[in-house]
């Protein structure tokens, strides 16, 4: 018989499944909750605003690219759509906020071209992306992308930034978009928990309904079991779905993020087995030299493997261990530059001799 209990079985908040259920979220979190972040209370002006950027990219010489960037948006105010004001106006004043700090030139400049192609989608938007592709590197874009959007949208289905992604990835078919399917899966990697993921897609209705009308973190959900496990059938099974649903940019996004996933993991793979590496020569108190005279191998070739620019063989990992240990429970003898007779004998431990090999 099962002993009575205090403790009360509290129900597990279920997962948002659909657009629909984060904005419903989103609806009842606003009505009991203060928003955060910039004031939508007073609005900046947009002229002044714009008159400042086109003058600091002509002052400027170290900002004077990413003030042209912010210049360049601001020009289309006038093409705002209506419904998109309230993170139009956070935008505005949030770059009134930063905008004699130089150390925020480049945010404001990656915020602005987010905001121009949620907004519009014009192809100087993307020329701009890959021009900021460029200059600091698509990661390090999607880093701030990622972390300054939160300021101008309070809505958690995070609207902005799931606008800018379908049109990145919409403009991927076009010459003058040449980084933005990238671009795009930078920044889905960037919010990513892959601890943390929707029930897995099982047919096409449920692909469609992601296609359609997901939000980006709803995305994030979704692909977060691919960069768990990259190697898995998963993707390949969405991808089937996408071809058979006729949703080619689909399959094309989830293929090409499968392939980047992969491409991470085998880096981290690879910058694990360099750090395993080095701590084996460095705990078997050799030199690098004499290290690679013990396992067989040329010191220029020990070097690759420490830094991670080659990764060894499973044989020749096993081999190190083995010679890592053995170094590590007999000193190398002095005067013969490592390359003594591995048979020679010691004194061990409680006084008896030993052999170094007795150490493998």
């Amino acid at each position: 018989m099962a002993k009575p209990t205090n403790h009360t079985q509290v129900a597990a908040t279920p997962r948002p499944t659909s657009l629909a259920d984060y904005r419903n979220r989103s609806r009842s979190r606003s009505a009991t909750e203060p928003c955060d972040g910039v004031a939508d209370a007073r609005v900046a002006d947009v002229s002044a605003l714009r008159t400042y950027f086109a003058d600091a990219a002509q002052s400027d010489a170290s900002g004077s690219d990413y003030h042209r960037m912010v210049a360049g948006v601001l020009d289309r105010a006038h093409r705002v759509a209506k419904q998109d004001r309230r993170e139009w106006n956070r935008f505005l004043n949030l770059l009134e906020r930063h905008r004699d700090n130089p150390r925020a030139a480049l945010n404001c400049a990656v915020l602005a071209n987010l905001v121009g192609i949620a907004a519009f989608g014009d192809s100087a938007d993307f020329v701009t992306l890959d021009e900021l592709t460029c200059l600091i590197g698509g990661e390090r874009v999607a880093a701030v992308q990622h972390r300054s959007a939160r300021f101008i949208e309070p809505d958690p289905t995070f609207p902005i930034t799931t606008v800018a992604l379908r049109r990145m990835i919409a403009a991927s078919l076009h010459p003058v978009a040449g980084s933005s399917l990238d671009s795009a899966i930078a920044l889905l990697l960037e919010g990513i928990d892959p601890d943390q993921h929707l029930p897995v897609i099982r047919n096409q209705s449920e692909l469609l309904g992601l296609a359609d009308g997901g939000s980006v973190l709803e995305w994030r959900y979704h692909l977060a079991m691919i960069a768990a496990s990259p190697w898995s059938p998963y993707s390949q099974h969405i991808v089937e779905l996408a071809d058979t649903a006729d949703r080619p940019l689909v399959a094309l996004l989830v293929a090409r993020f499968t392939d980047v996933c992969r491409d991470h993991n085998k880096e981290h793979e690879r910058e694990h087995v360099a750090e395993e590496v080095r701590r084996m020569v460095s705990a078997s108190g050799a030199s690098q030299r004499q290290f690679s005279q013990w396992v067989g191998t040329s010191p220029s070739r020990l070097s690759t493997y420490i830094s991670g620019s080659v990764t060894p063989s499973a044989s020749m990992m096993l081999r190190m261990r083995r010679t890592s240990r053995l170094l590590q429970a007999r000193e190398l003898p002095r005067g013969t530059g490592g390359t003594a007779d591995p048979t020679e004998r010691g004194p061990g431990p409680l006084g008896r001799d030993r052999s170094h090999l007795s150490a493998v």
